[in-house]
């Protein structure tokens, strides 16, 4: 009598009933749901963080290579006089002009004498609202100084507003002894 209750046992149960199937459901559709918000809060962060950091380091890049290019010039060329701003700056620097200038979204520096034209900053951001400001001596000691102010917008597609952020510097000309 025990071997027939077995066996119908094992008979009857072969397949999940409709309450143990929708349970299953709801319970995977729940995991599923979560894992997904999971992994796109993942990907939102990395793309934010990514954002963030083109624009910092194509920031500091621009400002480090315009200190250096600075500390090493003889003259400013453009902005011609003290007071005065324009949209690009010509520099002489080891007897060749060297120009700083906005084209399509990009900053370029191009060396005049070796007609080159390098892109100072990535793929990833864009430049806009570049200003040169030259400014005057007000302590006599006939050195030239020159203000580069610009703002850096992210590329990179992200939910919400792209990342920006302006910089400013300003660099004195070294006096030669």
């Amino acid at each position: 009598m025990i071997l027939i209750f077995k066996n119908k046992y094992r008979e009857g149960s072969r397949g999940f009933t409709l309450v143990e199937l929708l349970l299953y459901m709801g319970i995977f559709s729940i995991l599923v749901v979560t894992l997904f918000q999971l992994f796109t809060s993942i990907i939102d962060t990395q793309i934010e963080s990514q954002s963030s950091s083109s624009v910092f380091l194509d920031g500091q890049y621009i400002l480090n290579r315009f200190r250096y290019d600075i500390e090493r010039t003889k003259s400013i060329i453009t902005p011609s006089s003290s007071g005065t701003q324009a949209t690009t700056a010509k520099l002489s620097i080891d007897n060749a002009a060297h120009t700083y200038s906005l084209v399509n979204g990009n900053l370029s520096l191009t060396n005049d004498s070796a007609s080159t034209t390098g892109q100072l900053n990535s793929l990833d951001t864009a430049v806009s609202n570049l200003n040169f400001t030259r400014l005057s001596d007000t302590q006599g000691k006939n050195t030239d100084t020159l203000t580069i102010s610009f703002r850096l917008t992210s590329n990179i597609i992200k939910r919400g507003e792209p990342k920006a952020e302006n910089f400013r510097t300003t660099i004195g000309i070294r006096p030669k002894q």
